[in-house]
């Protein structure tokens, strides 16, 4: 008879540790991506290419040697990465832990006890028994002061609550939704870092062509005025055109110096990007890259559908369709079951004797009678969330959709822009040097050299500004498109 309930128990055991439901959440979440009558963007008017694959290390396209050292140094060492992946890594404990309940509980125990119980000092102490054996003798048995009793036992317990409307695995799909969003939302963060790090980078290598002109820009005014000095010691020129020649040199040194104070500062900052000691020593590219990633010809608007922060919103729409589902079924039955065999014994070298065993089973049914609103009031909370989870989704598609086809559009004026100061450039430094002849020649005054001069470096800074600024909406334009061109 033990033998058969024996049996029952480990076929019992058995079941829970196998046993696992099944069940997907009732809340449709299709046809949430949203989808536009158009094949193209609108604003495509810029260069393309038939390979619409963009490597991994995208950087590399800009063929600038430093950049990629510094983003190699960058990627290992920069410490908001480290701390994003922690985040993640924690993310995922967190998803463990939260899913979990939908397995049984196993555990395994071992329980070692020593009692000791004193009788001096109480009634019982020094007390004598008159024992009569069959044969009639007469046993004197006294108690004992003091008396030792060991308990030893070994078991396998389990507890399992049964998923019998599936309550438990929308949960589970809950958490592991949510960590799907989590790993996404990494992605974007990831790409996010990288490309302000370039960014920075170009920052810096345009700080220093703005460093170069200034101190070009310095030779200049110096030229200017040693022939303006020398003729002011002659009496040949007045003092208002030595002032103006010393006054336009000393602000060009005094520019020269602000951007020699720009160029360290984003040294530095660039160093402590790529998690190294910041000392300014940073080396760099002389001038901007003239290599541009090239946009495929053909881009489908439903690229974004895989953009990281669009699939991490749409993951937290089917979090929150299965939290629902899980708040709907909170109001069902919960029936776990439980069970425990092992031995119990007062010695230990018989702990695991099969003729010590012991072994229970039971069932646990709990259903919700009166909770003072809370399952209704939890389900509103749960349906008001998911509700959001589905704006937010389509408000950060439709934000995705502004942000590229206005990098799209920006990318084009940048050119007309860099084409007009290009000419603009041209007609400036021809204007300098017929001014300064006719300057020599005592046919121009000293202000329309002056003012050519600094028209014509005030254009080559702007020329240097608006070539950044075409890098780094091409890089805004590779993170709005989600790091990938391909489809």
């Amino acid at each position: 008879m033990r033998n058969k309930f024996y049996i029952s128990v480990l076929t019992l055991s058995a079941v829970l540790f196998t046993s696992c439901s099944s069940y997907r959440t009732s809340i449709d979440v299709s046809g949430k991506i949203i989808d536009t009558d158009e094949d193209n963007w609108l604003s495509m008017s810029i260069e393309t290419s038939k390979n619409s694959k963009i490597p991994d290390e995208w950087w590399k396209i800009f063929k600038d040697d430093n950049l990629s050292d510094i983003m190699e140094i960058f990627v290992h060492n920069n410490y908001d990465l480290k701390l994003a992946l922690l985040s993640f890594e924690a993310s995922k404990s967190m998803a463990i832990i939260n899913g979990a309940s939908i397995y049984p509980d196993v555990n395994v125990g071992m329980n070692n006890s020593i009692f000791q119980q004193n009788t001096a000092g109480t009634p019982y102490e020094d007390i004598t028994i008159h024992y009569h054996t069959p044969e009639d003798d007469i046993v004197d048995i006294t108690i004992p002061t003091s008396s030792t009793n060991e308990n030893h036992s070994f078991k396998f317990s389990s507890q399992w609550e049964m998923d019998l409307w599936g309550k438990l695995s929308s949960k589970s799909l809950s958490a592991n939704k949510d960590l799907e969003s989590k790993k996404n939302e990494y992605d974007f963060l990831k790409l996010s870092l990288i490309s302000q790090a370039v960014k920075t980078y170009f920052n810096l290598v345009e700080s220093n062509e703005q460093v170069a002109l200034a101190e070009s820009s310095v030779e200049a005014y110096e030229e200017i005025f040693n022939i303006v000095e020398e003729r002011y010691n002659q009496g040949v020129r007045s003092s208002l055109d030595y002032r103006l020649a010393l006054s336009n040199l000393l602000l060009s040194k005094a520019t020269l110096e602000q951007r020699k104070m720009i160029l360290d500062n984003l040294k530095r900052q660039m160093e402590t990007l790529m998690g190294q000691y910041p000392t300014g020593k940073l080396t760099i590219s002389d001038s901007l890259s003239k290599f541009l990633p090239a946009i495929p010809s053909n881009i489908p608007s439903d690229i974004i559908k895989n953009r990281p922060d669009i699939v991490s919103s749409y993951n937290k729409i089917e979090s929150a369709a299965a939290n629902l589902d899980y708040a709907i079924r909170m109001k069902f039955p919960s029936f776990s079951l439980t069970s425990s065999i092992g031995t119990s014994s007062s010695d230990l070298t018989k702990i695991l004797n099969g003729d010590y065993s012991v072994w229970s089973v039971g069932t646990n049914l709990i259903l919700p009678l009166f909770q003072n609103q809370k399952l209704k009031a939890n389900e509103n909370l749960s349906r008001s969330l998911f509700e959001q989870a589905e704006i937010n989704y389509i408000h950060t598609v439709l934000r995705a959709f502004s942000e590229i086809e206005n990098k799209l559009s920006i990318s084009t004026m940048l050119k007309n822009q860099l084409s007009a100061l290009d000419s603009a450039y041209v007609q400036t430094s021809e204007a300098y040097q017929l001014a300064k002849d006719r300057y020599d020649k005592g046919l121009a005054d000293l202000i329309t050299v002056l003012d050519s001069q600094k028209r014509m470096f005030d254009t080559k800074s702007q020329m240097i500004l608006v070539e950044k600024a075409l890098i780094e909406n091409r890089v805004d334009l590779l993170i709005c498109l989600g790091g990938d061109f391909s489809d």
